[in-house]
């Protein structure tokens, strides 16, 4: 047997290698592989069970142990259950392999011998970039730019699409994204009678919620832990009934728990005596994958990153994508599909870094794992600081929900380090009497922080303030949204105990201001950055952190997304203003209708729809949460059904009754 070397680095690689790979310094300790988002590593293929294997990591190398996969582990050629890894042979694993890689330390610091190394490649600088890293394909390759003259105009022959060879077939209902949006409006195609063979899905990950599930993962929300979202938010369920709430209580009463019903009452009391109930991440994520087989998404699912969409010369739509390289039919991956409706709901096009963070990743590469974004991959900042042993001091930057979950979530660290200090850096203070207003209604302060239950009040949803945004002009919803949105997070009596007793014991630190200046500093094996900051006031304050955690947000500007990008260049599409001054005064999402139809798209009877942050600051506020997405689909399938699209049926009592009850005995729409 090869004795280990002294450093386990291992390479994961898709099993053709042609995905990059992620590359992992492990120090002694227990790695789990597989689906769910809990795992150590995770890899994202539906064929990887949710706990596929585990590695057993010592200081004689590394043990392989099969956790009863669907699929098997293999090392080389031969099926293992649990085996010494000799490192001459992959791991061998359904569309990827971990390989061994030449031994040499990671990239950045290693403060102590006791401390886990990080990953070398420590956060990916979108969430595209993020998607290669664990085995999906997102790009294009340079030498054959796709669709190329076929997609050249704002129309397209058909004629000249099939004598392409590229024809991958013709459907009539067709769902660009393939994230939870699309799933929603798949959703409810099927309840209102569409069958699956009359819908395709385009997008890149096999399951709905992988995006937005790796969203999660990385802000440091667990499945165990809650979302901020609401009871009635049932991305599984158009009824929106029985709730999450009403799930929850229901399963803890039938085993025996009376104290599990607690979420009922909490709904009934919420905002009076109660906090504002929130559901489990990991009952979302199985109420998800209930319904996913129910409605037959698999069947209906495309592997593939769309590349363009057009208009056809016979009144309907050609979507070009190109499928993840595993799923190419012979070789080809090149495909354009023929759709009669078409559903776009993309989600955001990247994650953000604010322009001096960016500024200081690009100037000093070598010290850029020190600066990361919240909604990429970066545990091992928290591996880190908890295992040095030495005093740590993180900056988290924004105050919204999720800079709260990353405080929380270094305050946990602080249990095996309490030598870890925060640094809560926010661009200007709060008083407790300036929370923003909109008529009579004023939100509360606390801690320089806006609290609000959710991102937007709950009105926005489906009270008067809904009916009173549809109705208002583009400018007069840029005005209001400026006040309704904004950055907020939960009243939440964790989070704030964590803010009062940190500020009290020391090792909570609020700061102020812009950066005006920010440079790497230290030797190579305790690198910092010292940052100085000028307030409002023109006053400077200065510090020295360990490692940054931007958690200011994702990428909203659909401009940013090539596909969005083409499609609002061919087509002239109108978009809607947003308020504010500088950088903040430009254009949003794309503008829709209120049954969310793009006009600008419709071709003779086929129409288009978009739903999600793409359509943001149009006639809905709350666009990209569950209730919003499913909102948007109602809209436009009752819109398919009014034009008399094929399949759609009327959705009257009986219909959505009897749907009802499939829905509850799980069978199919």
């Amino acid at each position: 047997m090869a004795k280990a070397p002294k450093s386990l680095t291992i390479d994961i690689v898709a099993s053709d290698g042609t995905v990059p790979m992620q590359r992992l310094s492990l120090s002694p300790g227990r790695y789990t592989v597989g689906r769910s988002r809990d795992n150590t590593i995770v890899l994202d293929a539906a064929e990887i069970s949710r706990v596929h294997l585990i590695l057993h990591v010592d200081a004689d190398g590394i043990e392989v142990e099969d956790n009863a996969s669907t699929h098997g582990t293999r090392i080389g050629d031969r099926q293992i259950e649990r085996e010494r890894w000799s490192m001459d042979e992959p791991i061998v694993l359904p569309r990827f392999e971990i390989r061994a890689a030449a031994a040499g330390p990671a990239a950045g610091k290693t403060k102590s011998p006791g401390a886990e190394p990080p990953v070398e490649k420590v956060a990916a600088a979108s969430a595209i970039e993020f998607s290669r890293i664990v085995g999906i394909d997102d790009a294009q390759s340079a030498e054959r730019p796709f669709p190329g003259d076929l997609f050249a105009g704002p129309v397209v022959s058909t004629g000249a699409i099939r004598a392409s060879g590229c024809l991958a077939g013709e459907t009539t209902f067709a769902a660009i994204g393939g994230g939870i949006g699309s799933f929603i409006w798949v959703d409810h195609l099927r309840c209102f009678g569409v069958p699956a063979e009359h819908i395709r899905v385009v997008g890149v990950n096999p399951v709905c919620y992988s995006n937005w599930g790796r969203y999660c993962q990385n802000s440091q929300i667990p499945p165990h832990e809650r979302i901020r979202s609401n009871a009635i938010s049932t991305p599984d369920n158009i009824w929106g009934f029985p709730g999450y709430a009403s799930r929850e209580s229901w399963r803890a009463l039938l085993s025996g728990n009376l104290a599990g019903t607690r979420p009922v009452f909490q709904v009934f009391g919420e905002a009076a005596v109660a906090e504002s109930y929130t559901p489990l991440l990991e009952n979302i994520f199985s109420s998800l994958d209930r319904e996913m087989v129910r409605i037959g998404w698999t069947s209906m699912l495309e592997q593939g990153r769309v590349l363009g969409l057009r208009m056809t010369d016979d009144g309907r739509y050609a979507l070009a994508y190109r499928r993840t390289a595993d799923r190419a039919d012979g070789g080809r991956r090149d495909n354009i599909l023929i759709a009669s409706y078409v559903h776009v709901c993309t989600g955001y096009p990247a994650t953000r870094f604010t322009g001096d963070l960016q500024a200081f990743r690009a100037a000093h590469r070598d010290d850029a794992n020190m600066v990361v974004n919240a909604y990429d991959p970066h545990d091992q900042i928290y591996r880190e600081v908890q295992a040095s042993g030495r005093p740590e001091r993180v900056m988290v930057r924004g105050r919204g929900i999720v800079a709260s979950r990353v405080i929380q979530r270094l305050y946990e660290a602080r249990a095996g380090n309490p030598q870890i200090e925060i640094v809560h850096q926010m661009r200007s203070r709060i008083p407790d009497s300036a929370g923003t207003r909109n008529g009579p209604a004023k939100r509360p302060v606390f801690n320089d922080v806006e609290l609000q239950p959710f991102n937007w009040p709950k009105a926005c949803w489906g009270g008067d303030l809904r009916q009173e945004i549809e109705n208002m002009t583009p400018a007069q919803r840029a005005e209001s949204f400026s006040l309704l949105g904004g950055t907020t997070t939960a009243d939440r009596t964790d989070w704030k105990d964590i803010a009062i007793n940190g500020a009290r014991e020391g090792w909570y630190i609020k700061a102020y201001g812009n950066v005006d200046s920010m440079k790497p500093t230290g030797a190579s094996d305790n690198r910092q950055v010292a940052i100085t900051f000028k307030d409002v006031d023109g006053q400077m304050s200065a510090y020295t952190v360990d490692y940054i955690i931007d958690c200011t947000g994702l990428i909203a500007d659909v401009t940013q997304s090539p596909f969005l990008a083409d499609l609002i260049d061919t087509y002239g599409l109108a978009r809607n203003p947003t308020s504010g001054t500088g950088a903040e005064n430009r254009l949003a999402g794309i503008a829709v209708a209120s049954s969310f139809e793009i006009p600008g798209l419709r071709n003779g009877n086929s129409r288009a729809y978009a739903a999600g942050t793409i359509t943001q600051n149009g006639p809905y506020a709350a666009v990209d949460s569950f209730l919003g997405l499913a909102y948007a689909a109602l809209r436009s399938v009752d819109d398919l059904n009014t034009a008399s699209a094929p399949g759609v049926s009327g959705f009257g009592p009986v219909r959505s009754f009897t749907q009802w009850l499939r829905w509850c005995t799980g069978s199919a729409p």
